[in-house]
């Protein structure tokens, strides 16, 4: 599967893969999450106006405080699911950005708990922290009894909370009714949006952040329609943009600026790892390890191999060193590390920063800056079928 540049800050969150690299049994459960996730059913017509807590404690009213007036988002996470949320979460951060003149006026994001045993507003908070939700944000839950009829309104299963799917209902509550929008699109979360609530005061041109080349005219979209302007972002430009340029050192110790000297004109391979990792580390890195033979003399030149470490402070150039030794690693496939306010806001654009090194994502992201078009495959895949991805997208520039 291809994606525009759209996705590619969640993409290495979204799959049946395990979100906890050390726990490799939670593969089965995210596996159930993602093939069988309960059906869910047409929300009720009137938003329950149930009791919710926000994630600074503060007690509200889901209707009457989160909803009435607005045109809201609604998706549906709990802060110890580790693959799914974080994605869902990532996207709702995309829309924040590019709506951000309306977010928090005539437009509203809500993300609600669908374990509310566990999520505490403290709780919410930390989890809520990395994705820097602004006024207009709100990540609620409640008392068990309350919750539970809130899901239930809201045409979604209460139970066991890795059963959920990954929608995204839109409401214009001046208009009523509602949409069910695909999670895993933050593109269609936007248009969904700018659709149900209408032109703004001004034209809510989406930033060259990486989302996709299209950008929206809302000016031009009437309520319950969208339209994607014909004009193009250079691909190049936003994956810049949105990547950013962060100093980096590799396993050599060199300095290296992570768009210009390792990004810009290739397709990339990119994995994350820490040093002291006994198990999943080391697989991937010997599975990625045959990648390399696979590819040849393109890693290199038109392909990059990056594993990027979730725990700098640790892992300094002579750990990665080290570790990159046991794999036969050639020139073209680096090993990177950085000072902490380089690397962290790299690694949440990428939706890979954790506070827990253990707790990583298994997910390879695989791109062409040139064309913009990027995909994911489970780290553990076979090699011949992680070339394949890496090659289909190189064509794609040829």
């Amino acid at each position: 599967m291809r994606h525009s540049i759209a996705a590619g800050l969640a993409l290495l969150l979204f799959a049946a893969v395990p979100g906890k690299a050390h726990e490799m049994k939670a593969y089965d459960m995210h596996m159930h999450h993602q093939a069988s996730p309960q059906p869910t059913r047409p929300p009720a017509a009137a938003v329950p106006d149930m009791p919710v807590v926000d994630q600074d404690g503060k007690r509200l009213n889901f209707y009457s405080d989160l909803v009435r007036g607005r045109t809201v988002a609604i998706d549906f996470v709990y802060t110890s699911c580790t693959t799914i949320c974080p994605m869902l979460t990532a996207h709702f951060r995309m829309v924040q950005q590019e709506l951000e003149a309306r977010v928090g006026k005539d437009i509203a994001l809500i993300s609600v708990s669908i374990d509310p045993v566990t999520d505490t507003p403290a709780k919410l908070k930390a989890f809520a922290a990395p994705f820097e939700p602004g006024p207009g944000w709100t990540f609620v839950t409640g008392a068990r009894p309350d919750i539970a009829r809130l899901l239930d309104k809201l045409g979604q299963p209460f139970g066991n909370p890795a059963d959920h799917a990954p929608v995204v209902l839109v409401r214009n509550d001046k208009v009523g009714g509602w949409t069910n929008v695909d999670g895993n699109d933050p593109v269609a979360i936007r248009e969904a949006l700018i659709g149900a609530a209408g032109p703004g005061t001004k034209i809510d041109t989406p930033k060259a952040d990486a989302t996709r080349p299209d950008t929206i005219k809302p000016d031009t979209i009437k309520p319950g329609t969208t339209k994607t302007s014909t004009t193009k972002v250079d691909p190049t430009d936003a994956a810049l943009a949105y990547m950013r340029n962060p100093l980096l050192r590799t396993q050599d110790d060199k300095p290296v600026h992570f768009f210009d000297d390792l990004l810009r004109g290739k397709v990339v391979l990119i994995n994350f790892i820490l040093t002291t990792c006994k198990d999943t580390c080391p697989m991937v890195t010997a599975n990625l390890s045959k990648v390399q033979e696979l590819l040849g003399d393109k890693v290199g030149r038109s392909i990059n191999m990056i594993s990027l470490s979730v725990d700098p402070q640790r892992d300094q150039p002579a750990e990665l060193k080290k570790f990159a030794d046991n794999f036969d690693v050639r020139p073209g496939w680096y090993f990177l590390t950085g000072e902490r306010p380089e690397i962290d806001p790299l690694l949440r654009r990428l939706a890979a920063y954790t506070t827990d090194p253990l707790d990583h994502s298994t997910v390879l992201v695989i791109g062409n800056i040139e064309t913009g078009n990027w995909t994911k495959i489970f780290g553990m895949a076979e090699p011949a079928s992680i070339a394949r991805a890496v090659l289909a997208l190189q064509s794609s520039t040829q």
